[in-house]
């Protein structure tokens, strides 16, 4: 064989062994994770409030381990008071959504007045060549626990909705979360009844928003959830009512790798059981509409090998999970949003959108703008 055709040969072959490999640098092809970045201080006032926090050398280590990795999208949760030290390492790659401050300076109000510590602790990053095209904050009806049940009513917790483009034009919906949490101490004692009561209003909360804003793009709901499938009804709360509109379906990344596709059943157990089956608290749940842009998930991972400090623990509240998704169709042409065909929108007296009537006095609003004021006496 002749030195001339022996190269042309190792040139197609390299040609076809980029295209089976290289995944990561395809249009076609993207990563998202998720993590608490443990961002609380040391201290609020004289309380003390996370003395083993990744503090400002931990959360600068967190940013060169996202930075390294080169994930697509992240959304990271309790980005409070060392949000400069997370952008030390991604500020040259990525971009980001809004941060809604520390939680440093309002504290004497927080303990005299009883007022929420008025940010979410939550951001969203994506690479320089995606595109974010809007983005809102919702916080969450109900919450529990001032200063005791890990705290959840101290801040405005909630969730971020993030449109987005991706580099190769493809349109998609991401959402990044925190809900509220408790301690295995607190379930051991059958001290958790609030925060699984917060768990669930929230889980509603989430549903209802999502079924008022399906349309044809892939949904991504990131976060630090606090949720398992046998503690917390996320099935008949969330899937099962986004599943019924029999044009979308909720997949769970964990639940697609792992277990085939089948969600654990709800039994009221403890997380001990779902930790023993390698479910985490932070998930990565995706929905998909069942004609139009659809994704195929290449994998999810548990990033539990290289996110650990010199003492071998995560360098966050926990370890972080990161999935990888590809474009199977092409994206539909235009975008149909239910809510524009609905002929009256719904809301509460507080300005709070409903997909349907409840108890008590609603708001009603047709598509021409007339106002009418309706008392619904039942559920």
């Amino acid at each position: 064989m002749s030195r001339k055709r022996l190269l042309v040969y190792l040139f197609l072959f390299a040609i076809i062994l980029c295209g089976s490999f290289n995944v990561w640098g395809s249009n076609d092809v993207f990563s998202i994770a998720t993590l608490n970045v443990d961002g609380l201080p040391s201290k609020i006032l004289f309380i003390e409030s996370n003395p083993n926090g990744p503090g400002t050398s931990g959360t600068n280590a967190i940013s060169r381990y996202l930075c390294d990795k080169g994930y697509d999208i992240i959304g990271v949760q309790e980005d409070f008071n060392y949000d400069w030290e997370l952008h030390s390492f991604l500020d040259a790659e990525y971009d980001c959504g809004m941060w809604q401050g520390d939680i440093s300076f309002s504290g004497l109000s927080w303990l005299i007045w009883n007022t929420k510590f008025e940010t979410d602790g939550l951001r969203v990053f994506w690479r320089k060549e995606h595109t974010l095209e809007h983005e809102e904050a919702v916080a969450w009806y109900d919450s529990y626990g001032r200063t005791s049940n890990c705290w959840d009513d101290m801040v405005t917790k909630g969730f971020r909705r993030c449109e987005m483009t991706l580099a190769g034009g493809q349109r998609i919906v991401v959402y990044n979360m925190h809900m509220d949490a408790s301690t295995s101490h607190d379930e051991a004692n059958g001290d958790d009844g609030g925060d699984r009561d917060a768990r669930r209003s929230q889980w509603r909360q989430l549903c209802a928003y999502v079924l008022e804003r399906l349309d044809e793009r892939p949904i991504l709901l990131i976060g630090d959830m606090n949720s398992l499938y046998s503690r917390d009804e996320i099935q008949m709360l969330f899937i099962d009512p986004v599943n019924a509109t029999g044009h979308h379906r909720v997949y769970d990344a964990w639940v697609e790798d792992s277990r085939q596709g089948v969600f654990p059943p709800y039994t009221g157990q403890d997380r001990f059981a779902a930790f023993a089956m390698g479910e985490t608290f932070d998930k990565i749940l995706y929905i998909l509409p069942t004609s139009g842009q659809r994704l195929e998930q290449l994998s999810y991972k548990l990033e539990n090998s290289d996110y650990v400090g010199d003492d071998g623990t995560p360098l966050g509240d926990h370890f972080p999970v990161s999935a990888l998704f590809k474009f199977v169709d092409t994206p539909p042409s235009s975008i149909v949003h239910p809510m524009a065909e609905q002929e009256e929108i719904i809301y509460d007296v507080s300005g709070r959108q409903h997909s349907s009537l409840k108890k008590g006095l609603r708001i009603k609003k047709t598509k021409e703008g007339r106002i009418r004021k309706v008392i619904q006496a039942y559920k």
